[in-house]
């Protein structure tokens, strides 16, 4: 079995597909505030909610 210490090295695999994506969304014409909400839902604050994902692609006001 792994020690935690083994898997220090593993990369993030969700946040190296939702980097992905989101780039991918960003070089199809997505306004850029979406792609930074999006951004900052997924990467940064890793919140994965369904009220989280609508607010960052529905919301009209830009990040504070």
């Amino acid at each position: 079995m792994s020690t935690p210490s083994q898997l220090v090295n593993w990369p993030d695999v969700p946040a190296q597909v939702y980097g992905k994506f989101i780039e991918s969304l960003g070089a199809s014409g997505v306004p850029s505030e979406v792609v930074e909400r999006l951004r900052k839902t997924l990467l940064q604050d890793k919140n994965l909610t369904e009220v989280a994902l609508k607010e960052a692609i529905l919301a009209e006001s830009p990040l504070p």
